[in-house]
């Protein structure tokens, strides 16, 4: 009795390949992420301070085609550096909602009111 063995095609093992990897690439897809979570206020803070203090390129050339940035919630020491860091790109810069910190030392007999009383010198942008 004579047997013949069959092996796959070329194409069929190609496709049993991808097909793998598309499943593999499913599962660690569907897989939760081990990451640090981060509040998305800390990390919009972040990204507003990175902006201010070191803008990419492509951030560069937008404020001088005179565009604008609004930088909304930051504190006043924050904005008192910025101010004095890049003087050059004030009329690039709006602040709004800026929230008062405060004081390194307070008057003897007061006490200083504390940074989280979310004091701001203006109200921002949103509702």
């Amino acid at each position: 009795m004579n047997t013949i063995e069959r092996s796959p095609s070329p194409a069929a093992v190609r496709r049993l390949c991808a097909f793998a990897m598309v499943a593999i690439l499913a599962a660690l897809g569907a897989s939760p992420a081990i990451a640090d979570v981060q509040d998305p206020q800390s990390s919009l803070e972040q990204w507003l301070l990175r902006r201010l203090n070191e803008p990419t390129a492509r951030e560069l050339a937008h404020e001088h085609q005179g565009n604008v940035y609004v930088y909304d919630g930051l504190t006043d020491r924050e904005v008192d550096q910025a101010m004095n860091r890049h003087f050059e790109r004030i009329q690039y810069m709006m602040f709004v909602g800026t929230r008062k910190t405060a004081p390194e030392q307070a008057a003897p007999g007061r006490t200083a009111p504390a940074a989280s009383d979310d004091a701001t010198e203006s109200p921002g942008c949103g509702p």
